[in-house]
Formats: C-alpha cells, structure tokens, sequence
C-alpha cells in the first residue's frame, strides 16, 4: 500500500483526535509503507503493518515513568482489530 492509501483508510475510521504521527517506508519498494504510527490524545499510541491490521498501547498515568513515550515505535503493543484499516 502506499501512503495516500493509509492517510484516506486511517480517515475513514472517523475517530476522533487520531493523528499519523510517522510514517516507515519499505526500503526495497519505493512508495511501499511498512508501518504507520498514530496518536490519539496522550495516552494512547496506535501503529498499523503493511496490511493495514491495527495495534494499540495505553498508556497507564497511574504508573510512575509511564507518562512520557518517545520512542513510540518500542511500545509493547497489542492487536486491536477495532483499529484495522480497510483499503478500497
């Protein structure tokens, strides 16, 4: 898939304060994405695959050091079909 097909498939989730916050090129495939990572808030971090299957982390405030992600890309995260993408 390629970028715009994300941007419109991540669009069509209609949920709100959702941003794309990177987005990881193939570096074999010209245009090809691998991953996207997204935002919603400050606590909740999301990151799709090349197939468009979503993925979430929660961020617990209530857990000292757990406020502050900056590497989002090394979250544990788990699968979260009600953010997969579907791609027309």
């Amino acid at each position: 898939m390629k970028i715009k097909d994300f941007e419109q498939a991540i669009a069509a989730l209609g949920v709100d304060g959702l941003e794309i916050t990177k987005i990881v090129l193939s570096t074999t495939i010209a245009g090809q994405v691998n991953g996207v990572y997204g935002q919603r808030g400050d606590l909740t971090f999301l990151w799709w695959d090349e197939h468009g299957r979503g993925f979430r982390f929660d961020v617990n405030p209530n857990v000292e050091g757990c406020t502050v992600v900056s590497s989002p890309e090394y979250l544990d995260y788990r699968r979260a079909t009600e953010f997969d993408l579907k791609f027309d």
